[in-house]
């Protein structure tokens, strides 16, 4: 699912929650209200009747053992109207008027019921006891309205009580007044019914809402995740263009500083695969510690290469010829010197310098810089048969291999430097490669190469040799490359 989607839905559940929870409390805080309203109107009103009951009257009605054609009985039922009436000018929707008494084991008796003031002969109960489950105190002092919500077969009824007392403060009645619950509860729906209402409202304002939110956060989103899949696909020249003065604008700058890093990073790579393979640039990138370009005295095989009589041949040829003729020359012979792992030094005019065991570590360094010389011989051969076929001069090569402590470094300055190795090791291989030439061989290795590699390869031994500009001569030995193939081979 994607973020969003689900920030669309946390937006959505969380509006939905807090108006549930909205919804839940004002109901709540209505619905107490209101009860607490009809109660505290109900005691008032049940205040204001008590004045209207005469006790002496009630007196002589339980006296008289309750005679329904007593005068008192005619009284009382004046006195409940008369409540009644009253009652009819409040908010309240009175339901029972009625009087109470209590016997001796404590039981709420009815003694007078008035329910409808048009029909005198359904007005009046006598000995019944009042529904168990209406319980108050037992000693009813003050007028009161209890905080229960009673119910029975009829229905459900919030009720009032005040005592009534005689001249000697005796208490010979209670006056009861019954109010129903279900116009309450009505009220109670059409606000539950408004509150629904409101709540869809709500809602479908808040999906409008969290649409347009969870757009608006994910758009920033979006762009950055662009971003970062184009940089990811290669294109490290893309940059984010998020400004929205946030946590994204801060992320998108440290994406662009990446980039920008990446690009740099890249320009190196690419700079530094014109002097090294791709394998040996990946094992300097892989390094776990950092690789010394400056000032680094390390044991290295150089080879010098340089096409023989190339000179007085390109004076022959147009220079558009020359060019293409070496950039072919050196495309092929690059190819061979990074598949063994070599780096490309420089280009001496025709020549080219290359060393082995820098700046990685090659433990076979010697046999990679002998196998390349060889590859190298026979690469030409090839290119000068496909040269003649097109009417152009055959090429030949002189290589000199040597090795030895040499010091590899940048050499140079802010403006230009380049990195090459310099020492006797390096003037001893371009020697040797100046002697291919005076001694008619392809290549010339000397002894401390021929040591290493002397059992893979077949070797002529030329004796010491002398080096000019070196007091000392060395042992140097030739090899013949399409002899050495059919060995290797």
């Amino acid at each position: 699912m994607k973020f969003r989607t689900r920030l669309f839905y946390s937006f959505i559940s969380l509006g939905l929650m807090s108006a549930l929870i909205g919804l839940f409390i004002i109901y709540g805080e209505a619905s107490r209200l209101i009860l607490d309203g009809i109660r505290n109107s109900m005691l008032l009103v049940v205040n204001n009747s008590e004045q209207f009951i005469d006790p002496d009257q009630v007196e002589r009605f339980i006296d008289s053992k309750r005679d329904r054609f007593s005068p008192a009985l005619r009284g009382i039922s004046n006195e409940l109207q008369a409540i009644r009436k009253s009652i009819e000018k409040s908010d309240i929707n009175v339901e029972y008027v009625y009087l109470l008494t209590q016997d001796p084991d404590s039981h709420y008796e009815l003694l007078f019921l008035n329910f409808d003031s048009k029909a005198e002969e359904e007005m009046i109960h006598f000995d019944e006891l009042h529904p168990e489950h209406m319980q108050y105190p037992t000693d009813i002092t003050a007028s009161i309205v209890p905080i229960q919500i009673f119910s029975d077969q009829s229905g459900t009824w919030v009720s009032g009580y005040a005592p009534i007392f005689d001249k000697s403060g005796k208490r010979v009645a209670i006056l009861g007044i019954d109010v129903r619950t279900e116009e309450i509860y009505l009220e109670l729906e059409k606000l539950l019914l408004y509150g629904l209402i409101a709540f869809l409202i709500s809602i479908s304002i808040g999906v409008v809402f969290a649409y347009f939110l969870s757009t608006l956060v994910t758009s920033s989103l979006a762009t950055l995740c662009k971003t970062v899949k184009r940089l990811g696909r290669g294109d490290l020249s893309h940059r984010s263009s998020l400004h929205t003065h946030d946590e994204f604008d801060e992320l998108s700058v440290a994406i662009n500083t990446m980039a920008n890093g990446l690009e740099e990073r890249e320009r190196l790579k690419m700079g530094f695969t014109r002097y090294v393979s791709e394998h040996a640039l990946e094992g300097i990138l892989k390094q776990d510690r950092p690789i010394f370009l400056e000032g680094e005295r390390k044991k290295v095989t150089l080879l010098f290469s340089d096409i023989r009589n190339f000179t007085s041949m390109a004076e022959k040829l147009p220079p558009e010829e020359v060019l293409k003729l070496l950039n072919e020359y050196f495309k092929v012979m690059i190819e061979v010197i990074f598949n063994y792992g070599g780096t490309l030094d420089k280009f001496i005019g025709d020549g080219v310098m290359v060393e082995f065991g820098a700046p990685l570590e090659d433990d076979e360094q010697e046999l990679h810089a002998v196998l390349t010389a060889i590859d190298m011989q026979l690469h030409l051969e090839r290119l000068s048969d496909k040269w003649e076929k097109e009417g152009k001069p055959r090429l030949k090569m002189g290589i000199g291999i040597h090795t030895g402590l040499a010091v590899l470094g940048n050499i140079g300055s802010e403006r230009r430097m380049e990195y090459t190795a310099i020492g006797d090791t390096v003037n001893v291989a371009s020697r040797l490669e100046r002697l291919t030439k005076r001694v008619n061989k392809a290549i010339i290795i000397s002894e401390s190469v021929y040591e290493k590699v002397k059992d893979r390869f077949t070797f002529e031994d030329l004796s010491e040799v002398e080096i000019p500009g070196r007091e000392e001569a060395i042992r140097a030995y030739s090899i013949d490359p399409f002899i050495s193939k059919k060995k290797l081979s």
